[in-house]
C-alpha cells in the first residue's frame, strides 16, 4: 500500500476558488462512505473501462477526479505497463483510496484541480474520468486535457448533465426558487467544448439512467453520502416546513418501483489529433 506521505498536495496548496474549495471540503466529508453509496457512479465507471483501448502512445494517463480510486485495479489490468496518476481536488478522498490499497508506485495520487494540472504539456496518452467533471467549466477543463495530452492521447469521459435530478429540483421548485441542485452544463456545451479543444473526431453519446428509492430520506442520504449534496449559491438551512412541502410534492411521482431520481449522462470518448 501507498503511505498516504507520498501524495503528491503541490496543487492543493494553491487552491483554487472559493467554489472549488466548497466541492472539496462536501467530497472530503463523504470520502469514507463514497464506495458504499455511488452505486450509480461506479456502475457508469465500469461501462468507461469496458471502453479502455489496450494501448496508448505514451505509457502516462490519469484517473482525473478519482474520488476513492474505485477502478484502479481493472484499469492496471487493462493497461498494465501504465504509469496512472490518480487525480483528485480532495486530498481525503486520495487518502480513503490509499487507505483501500489501491495506490502503487504505478498508480499514484496527485491533488489537483482539473483545470489547473502541474503536468507538462503533451506528457499523457489517455485521460479517464467518471462522474467528476460536471464541477468544471466545459471549455477550460477540456482544454486543460488537450494540453495534457499527447497526439493521439485519448479522452474517456462520463459525466451528468443538465436534467439530472430533475425530480428533485422539479418539486422544490414548488416550493421555492432557491436553488437546491445545480445547474449542470448540457450536451451542446461539452460538443462546443470538445470541438473548440481540438477533438474534431469526438463521440458523444447520452443516455438517460434513473434510479428509485423507497423515501426521499434515502435520496438525500445517498447524495450526501456521495459527495454530490453541494449546491452552488445555497445559503442557509431548508425549514422544517419546506421539507415536509418538497417531499409531499416529490411523492406525487411515485411509481410501483419507487421514488424516481434521474441521470441524465454524457459519454465522450475522442482523440487528441495535433
Amino acid at each position: 500500500m501507498t503511505s498516504i506521505a507520498t501524495i503528491n498536495w503541490l496543487a492543493e496548496m494553491s487552491t483554487s476558488t472559493p467554489a472549488k474549495t466548497a466541492v472539496s471540503d462536501h467530497f472530503s466529508r463523504a470520502a469514507r462512505s463514497y464506495d458504499e453509496h455511488a452505486i450509480l457512479q461506479l456502475a457508469v465507471g465500469r461501462s468507461l473501462v469496458q471502453r479502455l483501448p489496450v494501448a496508448l502512445p505514451v505509457a502516462a494517463a490519469l484517473d482525473l477526479g478519482c474520488a476513492t480510486a474505485p477502478f484502479a485495479r481493472a484499469q492496471q489490468l487493462v493497461l498494465p505497463e501504465v504509469q496512472w496518476q490518480a487525480v483528485d481536488l480532495s486530498s481525503a478522498m486520495l487518502a480513503e483510496a490509499s487507505e483501500r490499497g489501491r495506490l502503487n508506485e504505478h498508480y499514484q495520487p496527485l491533488c489537483a484541480d482539473a483545470e489547473q494540472l502541474p503536468l507538462a504539456e503533451a506528457s499523457q496518452g489517455l485521460v479517464f474520468s467518471c462522474f467528476a467533471l460536471q464541477w468544471c467549466d466545459p471549455q477550460a477543463v477540456l482544454q486543460e486535457i488537450a494540453r495534457v495530452l499527447v497526439p493521439g492521447g485519448r479522452l474517456l469521459l462520463a459525466v451528468p448533465l443538465r436534467g439530472s435530478l430533475q425530480e428533485l429540483q422539479q418539486s422544490w421548485q414548488v416550493v421555492n426558487q432557491r436553488p437546491h441542485v445545480n445547474a449542470l452544463p448540457d450536451f451542446s456545451d461539452w460538443q462546443n467544448a470538445a470541438l473548440q479543444a481540438g477533438f474534431i473526431d469526438a463521440e458523444l453519446q447520452q443516455q438517460v439512467m434513473v434510479e428509485y428509492y423507497d423515501s426521499v430520506k434515502s435520496i438525500a442520504r445517498r447524495l450526501k453520502a456521495t459527495g454530490a449534496d453541494h449546491v452552488s449559491g445555497a445559503s442557509g438551512l431548508t425549514g422544517k416546513h419546506a421539507w415536509q412541502a418538497m417531499v409531499a410534492e416529490y411523492e406525487t411521482k411515485r411509481t410501483e418501483q419507487g421514488l424516481p431520481l434521474t441521470w441524465n449522462v454524457l459519454f465522450l470518448e475522442a482523440e487528441k489529433t495535433q
